[in-house]
């Protein structure tokens, strides 16, 4: 009898779609909820838990008990991580040995790992994960213990420092962070762990070993890799520029009746908040179009490859930037400093970016089909909650809450290819060469 293999990336869909099974399972148990809720309702909010999105059907603080909660949190850390990670970690931290199939599949992931020894980097993506989870726990603790009991403040704590840093979007607050827009120390610790979230571990690991080769004075500094620069300098163009778009269009509108400081601190969370975390302090309902066409761009780009964020990934928007920029200038070769890009690497660009776009359009077109909301501005709400869903973000419109039972399945689908579906192009890309001994003769169409 033939055996039946099963390649990493199946490994990776069926890993994730048994643990959104068992969470949906945990959450239908009578000790989870306080009153019960469908079965639909409980895979969708397992779904957007292990995809780290933050879309909800029912209140996470009002619908479900404290051991609803934690387990919520649970899949929230399981799928941040990521399954493939965080069972290579317990495995390797235990002294095993990993396949070559599963060290190539972990290799196409994080960039740049083939001069460093797996085992360093899990221990690494551990010790990262609960030194910034703990860390903002503490100084979420220190705000959130002016308002509650030392139990509940530490619940509200944990759980939104794993939340944030996870890039989730999750709240026990039945306003998500609406109540705190003006609370410095809040927004900036749960912007802080969104932003160290999605850069990337291996980003994370060489800004680390930067840092502490200055402290140390050596004088032949360990340089950051081309990959890290590039990944640093879109991350600030990113939140530079969404957070100067938020606050011109919304200033004199929605942020209208805050201070300046007030104002300048929304723009920032906002910006930060909508490439892929999903908290938000003021009522996106509410916001202007244009505003919300700027969301939607950062949306869709999300944060950074190799890192728990959603989105077809900062460097895939820059290089198709440089694509057009090169064609601008007429150069053959696309550039990035003293360095031209393998072209294999702008096809990827190209066809994840072209994927995403078609994915994103065929599913607003099904949603629309399938409902008829009685919203205003129906397509432009349907089409934000698809953004979203498939950055793994979690913002939305006001559309979930109108959802019928083939909607929420829709958008389950929607979030789980969005958290899946560039890491399975990536490795079936790279993984998958066939060598054509044919050429065939070149001819010429005319296009544009």
């Amino acid at each position: 009898m033939k055996e039946v293999l099963i390649t990493p990336i199946q490994k990776i869909l069926i890993s994730f779609l048994l643990l959104i099974l068992l969470g949906s399972g945990l959450l239908m148990l009578p000790f989870s909820t306080v009153k019960g809720i469908s079965y639909i309702d409980a895979l969708f909010t397992s779904t957007s838990a292990v995809c780290v999105t933050g879309l909800i059907t029912v209140d996470t603080s009002t619908i479900f008990t404290f051991t609803g909660q934690m387990i919520i949190l649970g899949l929230i850390q399981l799928g941040g991580l990521g399954i493939m990670t965080f069972s290579l970690s317990l495995f390797s931290l235990a002294g095993g040995n990993l396949s070559l199939k599963w060290r190539y599949a972990f290799e196409n992931i994080y960039n740049d790992i083939h001069s460093k020894p797996v085992k360093s980097i899990l221990k690494r993506i551990v010790l990262y994960t609960l030194t910034i989870e703990s860390t903002a726990a503490v100084l979420l603790y220190t705000q959130f213990i002016q308002k509650f009991e030392p139990g509940t403040a530490l619940k509200h704590a944990v759980f939104h420092s794993i939340s944030a840093f996870c890039n989730a979007g999750f709240s026990t607050f039945t306003d998500n962070l609406m109540g705190y827009y003006n609370n410095t120390v809040v927004i900036m610790t749960v912007a802080c762990s969104i932003i160290l979230g999605g850069l990337g571990f291996l980003v994370l690991q060489e800004v680390a070993q930067f840092i502490a080769f200055r402290k140390k004075r050596k004088t032949r500094r360990k340089a950051l890799t081309l990959h890290t620069r590039f990944v640093l300098v879109l991350t600030i163009i990113a939140i530079a520029g969404g957070m100067l778009s938020f606050g011109l269009l919304e200033w004199r509108h929605m942020l209208s009746t805050q201070q300046v400081h007030e104002k300048i601190l929304t723009s920032f969370f906002q910006s930060v908040t909508c490439r892929t975390a999903g908290f938000n302090t003021v009522d996106i309902g509410s916001l202007r179009q244009s505003t919300l066409f700027i969301m939607l761009m950062l949306m869709f780009v999300g944060g950074s490859p190799g890192s728990i964020a959603g989105g077809i990934k900062t460097t895939t928007a820059g290089v198709i930037c440089l694509l057009i920029y090169s064609k601008f200038r007429g150069e053959k070769q696309i550039r990035l400093g003293k360095r031209a890009l393998d072209p294999e690497i702008i096809e990827r660009s190209m066809t994840l970016m072209i994927l995403a776009m078609s994915f994103i359009f065929l599913s607003t077109f099904l949603t629309l089909t399938i409902h008829e909301f009685d919203l205003n501005n129906s397509f432009l709400s349907a089409f934000f909650e698809i953004t979203s869903a498939f950055g793994t973000v979690g913002l939305s419109m006001g559309v979930t809450n109108h959802l019928s039972a083939y909607g929420k399945l829709l958008i389950s689908l929607v979030m789980l290819v969005g958290r899946l579906g560039p890491l399975t192009l990536i490795l079936g890309l790279t993984s998958k060469h066939r060598d054509v001994s044919i050429e065939y003769p070149v001819e010429q169409i005319m296009i544009g």
